[in-house]
């Protein structure tokens, strides 16, 4: 008996089965894969959007071809759950145009990536971190200062707003997963907030503490808004291991971690934790002690696999959102490994109960080949006796 996507999602997060296995994906904006479905437009194609930024096309018309673009891929796809990409800001800084696929926007000059078609600095220099961007004295300038108030009001995302109405329109039914991170996706703080791990315990303490003053009303905005799924958290690891020591995640991280969880649990929502690498040192904490629903962006190159995640009771306790390899296999490898992969991932979350969403490890991002993630899709299709893609 066919479900619709809210119980099929539903039983996925209870560790039941559901009637197959919920689809998930995260689309890069101007990602090729939406030129046969969209068409290029200034939602997909980011030539014609930064041309036409550089132009001054209207917010507004911004907002609605994201919308109708980020509709239109994730009802190609058939997806049960779907996590948007926002629109520039009203007040976004506008490029200017230095020539034919030349831009400047903010003292850096950017130009177009010929294997992804996607924007990249024209120094590859320039494309540091932004992490290494940071003032030390200015970032503790503003913790010391800091009021105890969130850095702004939480607002409805517009973008989330139009497709909910579109995908109502079309008589689709589809989960909406929110994401906010509280300030402890440690891989991307400064260098210099390292060494206050160690050094200034306090001053890291209170800069999480403000971080959470904004993400914890913008959670609950979200889930007003009809995000029943918030993913939480943020990278905290590498391929090595987590970026700060067992000790330090559980003084640091875990405690703003379970804060979110509890608010988003409070609200009737639940809670994905984010993060690649590999978490084997902290999977107590990270896993468990944490309180989280599920585990997305699972790092299968990092050694979190899923018969490792099988053996460590990972698997049954905590919602997979995984673990198609979206390192090597989607961009390195063929259409059939792909299909392979696919199918092996699909059997390895009907091993127990259930508590899997079929995802790749990250998203289609710029290195994804558009025809390795359409195999993907049609191996799915294929295990549960439905039609192939018309792509």
């Amino acid at each position: 008996m066919m479900t619709g996507a809210t119980e099929r999602v539903r039983r996925a997060f209870a560790f039941e089965q559901p009637d197959r296995t919920p689809l998930f994906e995260i689309f890069q904006p101007y990602h090729p894969i939406h030129w046969p479905i969209c068409g290029r437009t200034v939602a997909t194609d980011e030539v014609l959007a930064w041309d036409a930024m550089a132009d001054g096309i209207a917010w507004e018309e911004l907002v609605g071809a994201a919308a109708q673009a980020q509709f239109q891929v994730n009802r190609f796809f058939g997806v049960d759950m779907v996590r948007l990409n926002g629109a520039p800001g009203r007040g976004y800084p506008r490029p200017k145009k230095l020539g034919a696929a030349r831009w400047e926007l903010e003292g850096i000059q950017y130009a177009v990536n010929a294997r992804t078609k996607m924007i990249v600095p024209l120094d590859p220099g320039q494309g540091a971190a932004d992490s290494a961007r940071q003032s030390e004295s200015e970032l503790r300038r503003k913790i010391l200062a800091w009021d105890g108030q969130p850095a702004g009001p939480a607002r409805t995302d517009p973008v989330l707003r139009r497709v909910q109405q579109l995908a109502a329109a079309d008589g689709l039914e589809w989960v909406y997963m929110g994401e906010i991170g509280c300030g402890t996706g440690v891989a991307f703080y400064p260098p210099f907030m390292l060494m206050w791990l160690a050094e200034e315990p306090d001053l890291v303490k209170r800069w999480i503490e403000m971080q959470m003053a904004t993400a914890l009303p913008h959670t609950q905005q979200l889930i007003a808004d009809g995000c029943t799924v918030v993913a939480i958290g943020g990278d905290v690891s590498c391929d090595k291991g987590p970026f700060l020591s067992p000790r330090m995640y559980r003084e640091f991280i875990l405690p703003a971690i379970q804060r979110h969880v509890q608010l988003i649990h409070q609200a009737g929502a639940r809670a994905v934790y984010t993060s690649d690498g590999n978490h084997w040192l902290i999977k107590d904490d990270f896993f468990f002690n944490s309180g989280v629903d599920g585990y997305k962006e699972v790092d299968k190159a990092a050694g979190m696999t899923w018969p490792r995640l099988l053996a460590e009771g990972v698997y049954g306790r905590v919602c997979i959102l995984g673990n198609l390899d979206a390192r090597y296999t989607l961009c390195l490898g063929t259409p059939e490994d792909v299909r392979r992969e696919t199918i092996e991932c699909l059997r390895y979350g009907q091993t127990g109960p259930g508590g899997h969403i079929l995802h790749a490890s990250h998203s289609v991002h710029e290195d994804v080949k558009a025809e390795n993630y359409v195999a993907a899709v049609n191996a799915y299709r294929e295990f549960f006796g439905m039609g192939r893609l018309a792509w």
